[in-house]
C-alpha cells in the first residue's frame, strides 16, 4: 500500500500482547481462497452461497483486519482475469443462476460481469493511453451495470458489495452525485464494512478528479460511523490507503496538513487493539516513518520484534532507510525524508 518537517504529538503507549506474526494474514487468505475456488468450481453454489451471507453478518476479519468478505469476491475476479468474460465470469453466473434461480450472490457476478467486459475493453492504464474511439462502448456498458444494479438492488438487503460495486460504478461514469449518494445509504445500511468508505475514498482522489478534503470526510465519516466500536481506527486505515492509491499525498502527512497525524496515530492504535498483528504494526511504523514521529515509531519497532513485511512497504520506503532517518532526528540536524 503506501505513506511521508517533524510533528510534536503526544505518544500513546501500546500494552505489550501477543499478536499474528506475518505469516498469519496471507494463509487466512489463501484458505478463504481456495475454499471459495473449490465451491464456485465444483457448482457448490448452497455452500459458497451460506459463507457469503455469514461474512455479511457483522463483517468477520483477517487477523490484519481485511473483511473476510473482500477476500470472497476478489478471488472470484480475480479467478477470471485475462480470461473472456463471456467464458469466464459471465459463464460462471448463468450456471449458478441456472442451479439457483433468483441468487443475489449470482445476480451480483452478473453484475460484475459488465465491470470484466468493459475493463477488458479499455486496459489496465493510465486513461491517456486508451484509444478515444473506446470510450462510448466503455461508458454505455457502465450505464448497463448501473440500471443491472439498480433493477436488482434488493441484492444490498443481502449483500454489502452491492454498495461498493454501485461506487465503482460511480467513479467509472464520473458520477460525483451517484459516488455519494451511495456513500450515504450504504454506510447507514452498513456502517461497519470499512470497504464502502474506501471504495468511496478510491473515487474521490485527486487523480480521479476528487480532492485531499474529500479523501479527509470520507474518513473523519468512517471514523465517526464505529466510534464506539473502533475509535479513530478506520480514520487510520482510510488515510492510510489513499496515500497507497495516490503516494504524492504522503506530503500532506508529513506536514501535517488536512490529515490530522495526532488522529491517525490514535487510529493505529485502536487498530491494535481489534487486529493485534503485525500487519497493523508495520501500517504503523510506515505512517510514522512518513509523519517523522520517532516515538511513535520506536515504540512500534520495539513491538514488532522484526517481523517486518517488505512487501507492503511503499516504493522508495523501507524499513531501514526509516531506522536511519529517526537516528537522524535524534541528532542536532534533522534531515527530512
Amino acid at each position: 500500500m503506501l505513506f511521508r518537517k517533524l510533528i510534536a504529538c503526544t505518544f500513546l503507549i501500546i500494552p505489550y500482547i501477543a499478536c499474528a506474526d506475518s505469516n498469519t494474514e496471507t494463509l487466512e487468505r489463501i484458505a478463504i481462497q481456495q475454499q471459495t475456488l473449490s465451491w464456485m468450481h465444483g457448482g457448490e453454489w448452497a455452500k459458497l452461497e451460506a459463507m457469503i451471507a455469514a461474512y455479511n453478518n457483522d463483517f468477520p476479519a483477517t487477523s490484519g483486519g481485511t473483511h473476510k468478505l473482500v477476500v470472497v469476491w476478489a478471488s472470484i475476479v480475480d479467478t477470471f482475469s485475462g480470461v473472456a468474460p463471456e467464458s469466464g465470469i459471465g459463464l460462471v453466473a448463468k450456471k449458478w443462476l441456472a442451479a439457483s434461480p433468483g441468487s443475489t450472490c449470482a445476480r451480483m457476478l452478473q453484475a460484475l460481469e459488465f465491470n470484466a467486459r468493459a475493463t477488458r475493453l479499455r486496459g489496465e492504464g493510465p486513461a491517456s493511453g486508451v484509444d478515444p474511439s473506446i470510450w462510448p462502448e466503455y461508458k454505455q456498458l457502465m450505464q448497463q451495470e448501473k440500471a443491472f444494479l439498480l433493477k436488482n438492488k434488493d441484492i444490498a438487503d443481502k449483500d454489502a458489495a452491492w454498495y461498493q460495486e454501485m461506487e465503482i460504478v460511480a467513479r467509472n461514469l464520473g458520477d460525483k452525485a451517484l459516488l455519494y449518494h451511495t456513500l450515504e445509504e450504504g454506510s447507514k445500511k452498513y456502517p461497519a464494512y470499512q470497504n464502502i468508505y474506501l471504495q468511496a475514498m478510491e473515487a474521490r482522489l485527486p487523480k480521479w478528479g476528487g480532492s485531499a478534503e474529500e479523501v479527509e470526510k470520507i474518513a473523519r465519516l468512517a471514523a465517526e460511523n464505529n466510534k464506539a466500536r473502533s475509535g479513530m481506527a478506520n480514520y487510520a486505515y482510510i488515510w492510510f490507503n489513499a496515500i497507497s492509491f495516490q503516494p504524492e499525498m504522503a506530503s500532506l502527512l508529513r506536514e501535517n496538513k488536512i490529515v490530522s497525524w495526532n488522529d491517525m496515530l490514535q487510529g493505529w492504535h485502536d487498530r491494535y487493539k481489534q487486529y493485534p498483528s503485525t500487519r497493523t504494526l508495520n501500517n504503523l511504523l510506515i505512517s510514522a516513518c512518513i509523519a517523522q514521529d520517532k516515538n511513535a515509531f520506536t515504540e512500534a519497532d520495539k513491538q514488532i520484534q522484526g517481523q517486518v513485511e517488505p512487501q507492503i512497504w511503499p516504493r522508495g520506503l523501507s524499513y531501514q532507510k526509516c531506522k536511519t532517518l529517526m537516528k537522524k532526528l535524534a541528532s542536532p540536524e534533522n534531515t527530512p525524508l
